[in-house]
């Protein structure tokens, strides 16, 4: 019997909704040393990606994590405080929805082993790939470090 995605995706997965802050978003991907993660709607129905890579486009000026850690850990006490707040308001009450990838790549459960790889090998750039069900509802996704870990099996 031949190898699916099913028995090689993470099935236990984080997600967030469109609506999520972009702080939290950027929180979860840091704290679980995440490329991405899923956002679904109330069915659990895949909306969107938001990656590392959404959190440092242009919409949000600068890379969030970093902005994040800067918040977090180093009080501001200069006369500058009320701009400084100003300027980073705006990227506080950013959403999911306003910069994440809603036409993200997908994988059908019903993947095989090889187009799991092929998938992988056409879009080199992207990791992790979402696994869906034929109803669109996210039910997984598979890394690059999933296939690796054949190598041990």
């Amino acid at each position: 019997m031949s190898k699916t995605i099913k028995d090689l995706m993470t099935k236990s997965v984080i997600s967030v909704t469109a609506e999520t802050n972009l702080i939290e978003a950027s929180k979860l991907l840091t704290k679980n040393h995440f490329n991405g993660i899923p956002v679904v709607d109330k069915e659990n129905k895949l909306v969107g990606l938001i990656t590392e890579y959404d959190l440092i486009t242009s919409e949000t000026a600068m890379h969030l994590p970093t902005l994040q850690l800067v918040l977090d850990k180093i009080p501001v006490f200069s006369k500058d405080k009320g701009d400084f707040k100003k300027k980073t308001s705006q990227i506080k009450e950013m959403r999911v929805l306003d910069v994440m990838n809603s036409n993200p790549l997908t994988l059908l459960d019903s993947a095989t082993l090889e187009e799991t790889l092929k998938t992988f090998q056409d879009h080199h750039r992207v990791n992790p790939v979402i696994v869906v069900n034929d109803k669109n509802q996210l039910v997984g996704v598979v890394s690059r470090f999933d296939l690796v870990k054949l190598l041990h099996i």
